[in-house]
């Protein structure tokens, strides 16, 4: 709760219109078994989407009509179900370009803006997510890592 709090808070204060973005990667840093899998995913999260806002800009820089829109949406769906389950990262190539082809079809908006939006929310999540993993471990005398 507090990783969502305050990743949506900055986002928020700093004017960013999509501060939800920031507030999903502070949770994806969240989940899993262990502190270094926690860590990696939030790598991971911040690397593929990284890598598939490349893909994004190829694909919106065509401004796909809408039924073409719809069928790379079916497209990238299939793909990101294909990999998620063995690499968050290389998933993360197909999610963010589904998630942007899908909001652009709902509300248009210029497309630099929207990648350097996504980019910059998403690192935001994923740090403030890690910091709120590894503080509480040096407060209480723990190393990272470390039961």
């Amino acid at each position: 709760m507090v990783a969502l709090s305050v990743a949506g808070g900055i986002a928020t204060a700093l004017g960013w219109q999509h501060p939800y973005w920031a507030m999903v990667a502070a949770v994806v840093v969240l989940s899993g078994p262990d502190l270094l899998s926690r860590l990696t995913r939030g790598v991971q999260r911040v690397v593929g989407t990284l890598l598939g806002l490349g893909v994004a800009a190829v694909i919106l820089s065509w401004h796909p009509e809408p039924v073409t829109a719809v069928l790379l949406i079916v497209v990238l769906q299939v793909v990101t179900e294909l990999f998620v389950g063995r690499n968050y990262a290389i998933a993360l190539l197909f999610i963010t370009p589904l998630a942007l082809l899908m909001g652009q079809l709902a509300h248009p908006s210029p497309i630099g803006p929207l990648l350097r939006d996504r980019l910059l929310e998403t690192v935001l999540g994923a740090v403030v997510g890690a910091v709120v993993l590894l503080v509480p471990l040096r407060t209480y005398g723990r190393k990272p890592g470390s039961v």
